[in-house]
């Protein structure tokens, strides 16, 4: 083995005691977490538990009160949201956020450059450069979007409309991706097409899925953080959850 083969590398992700506060109310209370590189991690957590919120800290919607966010070992704590986009981190949200009158893959095109120089070009279409147009269709096909490219978005299913939503963020290239209930409001069989589409993305990407749908979350988590009162509860493998208690008797019995 050479010197040095075996040395860890830095975690994607660390939280150092992460709080904020809105006005008297206490969102995220002191949240310590590690993500490591390529990780599947879920947030789990009844409702008014802080998971969305720790979604709009890491990206940069809302400063911390207190502790740090430490981006493989980068403090971005106070970078504002462009600068963590810059960096690769990349996020969807609850309600699809898309161009609706665009076709799907005018959309795409927008994500493939949404971090380049390119976007500042107002006299070219994006359909000109190249190396976006071949990103774009490699995109397309790999999220089964090929045969709807020219669609307009709202004329597509909700169902499709997540997965176009999914696809420009991974459009982004990102080092970590945020998904915020991406399975809300899917039929089972979108549902499951969702999920087997997730699993089979870039193994190097981390992943940080907020899921309410149970089957969802423990098909997908190597290892699931659960949370209660915008505190850190708990967390371990899908089976050491499973089996809490605690769990159970917050999140799980309350279904």
């Amino acid at each position: 083995m050479e010197k040095g083969e075996n040395k860890k590398s830095d975690p994607c992700l660390v939280l150092k005691d992460l709080s904020i506060d809105f006005g008297g109310l206490r969102a995220v209370d002191g949240v310590n977490l590690t993500i490591e590189k390529g990780e599947r991690r879920v947030l789990m957590g009844p409702n008014g538990a802080g998971k969305t919120t720790l979604f709009n800290l890491i990206s940069g919607i809302y400063p911390p009160s207190r502790g740090k966010i430490l981006f493989f070992d980068k403090d971005i704590s106070r970078f504002p949201i462009h600068r963590r986009a810059a960096l690769g981190i990349a996020r969807t949200y609850q309600v699809t956020n898309l161009f609706r009158c665009l076709t799907v893959t005018e959309n795409i095109l927008m994500a493939c450059q949404a971090l380049e120089w390119t976007k500042f070009v107002m006299f070219k279409p994006l359909s000109s450069y190249r190396r976006h147009r071949d990103h774009c269709d490699t995109v397309l096909k790999e999220f089964d979007l090929w045969e709807k490219r020219s669609e307009l978005v709202k004329n597509l299913s909700h169902g499709d409309q997540r997965r176009i939503e999914v696809a420009m963020v991974l459009a982004e290239k990102p080092k970590l991706l945020l998904l915020d209930e991406p399975a809300a409001g899917l039929s089972s069989s979108e549902t499951q097409d969702l999920t087997l589409l997730l699993k089979k993305l870039d193994p190097s990407i981390t992943i940080v899925l907020i899921e309410h749908d149970l089957d969802v979350a423990f098909e997908f988590a190597e290892k699931i953080t659960v949370l209660y009162q915008g505190k850190f509860l708990t967390e371990g493998t899908k089976e050491e959850i499973r089996n809490n208690s605690t769990v159970h008797e917050i999140y799980l019995g309350s279904e």
